[in-house]
């Protein structure tokens, strides 16, 4: 069987580049193809070619040697200076990453029946599979911080309380204008479950029709905010008692008197939570 070895270092030299940025995307390092990784994946490529011309591949334990070896200088190339077992993580994550990326190659290559693996194909696969995979990482990592930022919320209003799922949402710095008070949003469907019929028909009206007379009875304040389509915007907003937010296990936080401003439609589009907690609600 012929072999090019001009074609055969520009495919190992693309697949080791492969390689090393799907170790960034574990790493959680920036996706740059820089000098440092160019020249590990030429080193790379070129040993490659020597293990090729020479036949020391046949020579089990002398290839084995001289690509962890090899690999190690890649490693050093790509990353710099560190520890024993640093470097051995490197080594490591660098395998792992080559399996994994032989294994969707030879994916997509059963898929899109191509029988030979070209520069073109692993340049088309290479661009998918760092597309996908970022993608993939940036929305599990949204979800991780997601998670992290949703509680268990107690609302204490007139006597009566109503318990909920609250997300804290470092970009609600709506505040009321007159106190200057952080404001949390909250569901009206939520809020209504401590309001008396007629309550719940006053505030009803409240919601949809600003009447300065309602504002006793209710100790209603009208809060502005930007909405999407609305350049201004107005929430009725209720001075409850107290919030308790449940965090951290057993850790119980209480607010004391907070800002609600109540909102007639619902806050997350998958119904993960009812109330978005203002960003500073822990600062109070």
């Amino acid at each position: 069987m012929k072999i090019y070895l001009d074609i055969f270092f520009a495919v190992n030299f693309l697949m080791n580049l492969l390689i090393l940025e799907i170790m960034n995307i574990f790493l959680k390092k920036r996706l740059v193809i820089n000098m440092r990784s160019i020249a590990a994946a030429a080193l790379g490529a070129f040993f490659a070619g020597i293990v090729v011309v020479s036949g020391s591949r046949d020579r089990f334990v002398i290839f084995i040697i001289m690509y962890v070896l090899v690999s190690g200088l890649m490693m050093r190339l790509a990353y710099g200076k560190t520890t024993v077992g640093g470097m051995a993580g490197y080594i490591a994550g660098y395998y792992v990453s080559g399996i994994f990326t032989a294994g969707v190659l030879l994916f997509l290559k059963g898929i899109t029946g191509i029988k030979n693996i070209s520069i073109i194909f692993l340049l088309l696969s290479a661009i998918l599979i760092l597309f996908l995979m970022k993608k993939m990482l940036l929305l599990r990592g949204r979800e991780m911080n997601n998670r992290q930022n949703v509680f268990p919320v107690k609302i204490s209003y007139n006597g009566k309380c109503v318990t909920g799922t609250g997300f804290l949402d470092t970009g609600n710095q709506l505040y009321e204008p007159v106190s200057r008070e952080g404001v949390t949003i909250v569901e009206y469907k939520l809020f209504a479950k401590m309001l008396s019929e007629k309550e719940q028909a006053e505030f009803s009206r409240a919601m949809h029709e600003m009447e300065p007379e309602m504002f006793g009875r209710l100790l209603l304040r009208y809060i502005p905010f930007h909405s999407i389509g609305k350049e201004h915007d107005f929430l009725p907003g209720v001075r409850v008692d107290d919030m308790e937010i449940q965090v951290r296990g057993k850790e119980t936080v209480h607010t004391g008197k907070v800002w609600l401003g109540i909102y007639d439609r619902y806050l997350s589009a998958d119904g993960g939570y009812e109330i978005l907690l203002n960003g500073g609600i822990f600062r109070k």
